[in-house]
């Protein structure tokens, strides 16, 4: 073997290395894309699982705001009528005792 095909040999070796360092690294970079499409599903995921207990909080909050306003309108409607039927007392008494102490 001469010297030039000894040299060919070598060159193509290390072609056929450079060639699989490079299918090797391909492979590293498509499972580092993997890798990462998955981290960012995963992180996707979470966001929307915080914003589905987030808004299951703020619907619990605005529940119980719309039952504490109910009450507070029902116990507001309960001094109306409370305070309705104590000026209705109230003007009848002093009717009654208007009418008593009216010169005759």
């Amino acid at each position: 073997m001469t010297e030039f095909e000894t040299a060919t040999i070598t060159f193509q070796n290390a072609t056929v290395a450079f060639q699989n360092a490079s299918l090797w690294a391909a492979y590293i970079q498509a499972g580092i894309a993997g890798l990462v499409g998955l981290v960012q599903c995963a992180l996707i995921f979470y966001g929307l699982k915080l914003m589905q207990r987030s808004n299951t909080d703020r619907q619990r909050q605005m529940d119980l705001a719309e039952k504490r306003h109910e009450e507070s309108m029902s116990a507001l409607q309960a001094q109306a009528v409370s305070a309705e039927k104590q000026h209705e007392e109230s003007m009848l008494t002093l009717r009654t005792l208007i009418e008593r102490t009216a010169p005759r």
